[in-house]
């Protein structure tokens, strides 16, 4: 990956539907060079999907002290829910990180659920600095 790559994925990274031209004048390149620089970079799993981000009203942060081992139950039963956005296993302080976004009476009835597996810490964002 060179420098004209991690300038098409900064410009992907603010924008995902800039189109290859725009993005091209300001790389200093085709249409048809960045479409194929991205589609490279598609095919090396460097980037992974294009997606768009949602602000969310409640956002939790979860770390997860796992009480047992039964990791296969415990990751099928939090990702059944959907306001998991993200689950990820962990090193360090816990066993898994969950990022989410609950009302909370549904927090409380996923804290009910995961409590039978493990012992956890919750925090919220209060503002999104970048």
């Amino acid at each position: 990956m060179d420098k004209k790559d991690q300038q098409i994925l900064a410009l992907l990274s603010q924008n995902s539907r800039r189109s290859w031209k725009t993005i091209g004048d300001k790389v200093y390149l085709s249409g048809q060079a960045v479409g194929s620089r991205v589609e490279q970079l598609l095919d090396a799993n460097i980037i992974e999907k294009f997606t768009i981000q949602i602000r969310h009203k409640n956002l939790q942060f979860i770390t997860i002290y796992m009480n047992s081992n039964q990791f296969s139950l415990f990751e099928k039963r939090v990702c059944n829910y959907q306001e998991v956005l993200t689950m990820d296993k962990i090193t360090g302080d816990g066993c898994y990180f969950i990022k989410a976004c609950f009302e909370p009476d549904k927090l409380e009835q996923f804290i009910t659920t995961i409590s039978a597996h493990a012992r956890y810490k919750i925090s919220h964002r209060l503002n999104k600095i970048k």
